[in-house]
């Protein structure tokens, strides 16, 4: 058992307290103060709880907030996980050895933007070239208000 947990254990034994009757009285989880006074933050909520949970714990058991904060500070430090960074470079496709995926996929990406800008620009050209083969062959047409094109359209019969 550590320091912090030791002195929580003692004013709490010391004022005759079980773990139950002191949960009830601060409304704290007994499994937290479990956890604090047994030393093991694992089984904690993030610090920003722990520390409202020493300052309710401490007033309750008569203890100075201050000093519990600060063996609660120095005992974290102790248990907290230390991050370990490795030089690992991330892998490379197999079939070409030497190039990350990133820049495997911009090029890829950049490539898919020109096809499609190359396709667009062909379906308009081909569009443009389309209407104008279609004015040509209207301009081609002969005067349909021609005397000399004028048909007779057979009128029916009323019935």
């Amino acid at each position: 058992m550590e320091y912090l947990g030791e002195q929580l254990n003692k004013a709490r034994t010391g004022k005759g307290v079980s773990l139950e009757e002191a949960a009830a009285a601060t409304k704290i989880k007994i499994e937290y103060l479990r956890a604090l006074e047994e030393g093991d933050y694992t089984r904690l909520p993030p610090r920003a709880y722990v520390k409202g949970f020493l300052k309710i714990y401490g007033h309750y058991l008569s203890l100075d907030y201050s000093l519990l904060l600060q063996f609660y500070e120095e005992s974290f430090q102790s248990q907290e996980p230390q991050a370990v960074f490795s030089e690992q470079k991330p892998e490379s496709p197999p079939f070409l050895p030497g190039l990350r995926w990133k820049t495997l996929l911009t090029g890829v990406g950049v490539l898919l933007v020109l096809a499609l800008l190359v396709w667009g620009g062909l379906l308009l050209f081909r569009g443009m070239e389309t209407r104008r083969q279609a004015a040509a062959e209207f301009l081609q047409v002969d005067d349909p208000y021609a005397p000399g094109t004028l048909e007779k359209i057979p009128v029916p019969a009323p019935e």
